[in-house]
């Protein structure tokens, strides 16, 4: 009898161990955005398929079906939400803040109202979401010269030390409404380890699918030092000291050398010194001073386009062919309470090379996403996040969030996913270099055939006669070269079993010799995951598909590239999780 009920107390504990580890939450593969396009995750509302922008705090924002009218719109494409259908709102009189949706852009015209609804994630099922609905056409994202309308909705991360939030009922005396986030509910559960979050929300061109881990974080998406902040990081906490541009490798496209600095204040005394900015999944530019912007674009081949408040490129301009797809970047410098030495976030001029589509231009058109506008809130949205790992604790002796540099397309198929503890402050970096994750997908600037600059460099002033000298030695030793060539090659078909052998091996080890001419490598989307953990259990998550994109792109910008072996990845079909019966009310 001891015995069976040692066994029965030891199966309980490591079940119970084995349900307690992060959770993922799946990926569309449908992209969505006129000003990207996005990636989004994958959740269920309602019995509707709803895709959302990850990376807001407090409530989740959903665009309501009134919103379309009769018909479908540009928002039924992610989905739309019913609330007659499901969830409620009628005892619920807390107004929301609209403008809080999108903080790098200006709103206009309409409102929104609260609610609570059910969402499955992953299947799991959050219940009693607290939410924010769009529901009336005149809501509009008001750009400096037109409008344009809501296309997707936001899935809320948490927020500082909050599981749920206790919302006023309307009629006065009955109970608050009790409306759950996902992270913290999960935790309050025994979904998760923590009520925390990881995310990267990947790319489009080049493809690199997103990742968003509840109760943990994906290491490698992280492979630079945290930079840690309190707060919500929708509020202006985020100290930006610096934004530059920095030539990373090979010839610079530029009329600089090296890295040019100071392009955040120069030419505006009236800045301050401290400059903070916020962190939003919702909005989908960098929102800075016109000052900065107008900084940046002088060393660019753009134009401001008034209407939008944004940059478009020359795309016919050289320059552009140039700087877009070399090892170039915009660099963020930050600094915060826990280091006052700059950690630097950097951004491809790969991933500032985004699309515009209808309704906001008749005709495809690549644009750099600098935005201005009157608004006075300075936002770093999901053009930033495609290259910073955005992550958090909530538990309320933490209240900490990071962000850090993300990495290049080239990192390992499979997840090193990493427990988030309720007591940790920091986070671990990948042991891969952002370099590293950049190879093979940046191209270098192309040199002229003379190479006139290095050329005149060196000449200095050899006379005439003298560079007609080395004409002559170079024709005599390319003769010589030529000779000995041709013994060489006679040599080597006397023993071809060898040269056979031998070329088998430079091949092997050098891969295609025209490789460097071809396209962006395509990473397929994550297939295995590990969770590192004291019980060493792996993660079960649900069958993903291949990540695409629509994004259109200069002819002289593409290319096609074979996927290399290592990088792909199989592993053994993961299981559905199943949500638990009990509930139980929070403390």
């Amino acid at each position: 009898m001891s015995l069976a009920l040692s066994l029965t107390v030891s199966t309980f504990i490591l079940t119970a161990l084995a349900a307690t580890y992060p959770k993922e939450v799946l990926w569309s593969n449908i992209t969505f955005g006129p000003d990207g396009p996005w990636r989004a995750v994958k959740t269920n509302i309602g019995g509707k398929d709803i895709s959302l922008f990850p990376g807001t705090n407090w409530e989740t924002w959903l665009i309501e079906d009134d919103y379309c009218g009769d018909g479908t719109c540009y928002a039924s494409e992610a989905g739309t939400h019913n609330r007659n259908h499901s969830g409620s709102g009628a005892n619920l009189k807390l107004d929301s803040d609209y403008d809080y949706f999108q903080l790098g852009m200006n709103l206009g015209g309409g409102n929104s109202m609260r609610y609570v609804d059910d969402i499955d994630i992953n299947g799991l099922t959050v219940t009693n979401t607290s939410l924010t609905l769009i529901k009336s056409p005149a809501s509009k994202i008001k750009y400096p010269g037109t409008t344009a309308p809501f296309f997707a909705g936001c899935l809320s991360v948490g927020s500082k030390g909050g599981t749920n939030a206790d919302l006023w009922p309307a009629v006065d005396g009955a109970p608050k409404v009790k409306a759950n986030m996902p992270p913290g509910f999960l935790w309050d559960q025994g979904y998760t380890p923590s009520n925390s979050f990881g995310l990267h929300i990947g790319s489009v061109e080049p493809d690199l699918a997103g990742s968003l881990w509840f109760g943990g974080y994906d290491r490698n998406r992280v492979v630079g030092d945290p930079i840690t902040n309190g707060g919500d990081f929708k509020d202006p906490v985020t100290i930006l000291q610096d934004i530059g541009i920095e030539v990373l490798k090979g010839k610079s496209p530029f009329d600089f050398n090296g890295t040019k600095a100071g392009l955040l204040m120069e030419g505006n005394s009236s800045m301050p010194i401290t400059f903070k900015v916020m962190i939003d999944g919702c909005s989908p530019y960098l929102t800075l001073p016109k000052s900065t912007c107008d900084n940046i674009a002088s060393h660019l081949p753009v134009t401001f386009d008034k209407m939008l408040g944004l940059y478009l490129w020359n795309t016919s301009s050289e320059k552009y062919k140039e700087i877009v797809p070399s090892a170039t970047a915009l660099s963020f410098s930050f600094t915060s309470s826990g280091n006052s030495n700059p950690i630097k976030i950097r951004v491809p001029f790969m991933h500032l090379n985004l699309t515009l589509t209808a309704p906001l231009v008749d005709t495809p058109t690549q644009y750099f996403p600098c935005h201005v506008n009157e608004k006075g809130k300075y936002v770093l949205g999901r053009a930033f996040l495609q290259d910073a790992f955005l992550g958090g604790n909530w538990d309320l002796g933490v209240n900490r969030w990071w962000i850090a540099q993300a990495p290049g397309p080239n990192i390992p198929t499979a997840s090193n996913v990493l427990q988030i503890a309720t007591t940790d402050e920091t986070i671990r970096k990948s042991d891969t270099s952002w370099e590293d994750s950049w190879k093979g997908v940046w191209k270098e600037v192309n040199t002229t055939s003379d190479d006139s600059t290095s050329s005149n460099d060196n000449e200095g002033g050899l006379s005439t006669g003298a560079k007609a000298g080395i004409g002559a030695g170079v024709g005599v030793v390319s003769c010589l070269l030529i000779l000995g060539a041709v013994y060489f090659w006679k040599r080597r078909q006397e023993s071809q079993s060898q040269g056979q052998n031998e070329a088998q091996i430079n091949d092997q080890s050098n891969g295609h010799p025209l490789s460097q001419y071809y396209g962006p490598p395509k990473i397929q989307e994550l297939q295995n995951h590990s969770v590192a953990s004291s019980w060493h259990s792996p993660s079960p998550s649900q069958p993903t598909s291949e990540l695409t994109g629509s994004r259109p792109v200069p002819p002289e910008l593409t290319g096609s590239r074979p996927i290399p072996p290592e990088l792909t990845g199989s592993g053994p079909t993961p299981s559905e999780l199943h949500t638990p019966e009990r509930v139980h009310e929070m403390a």
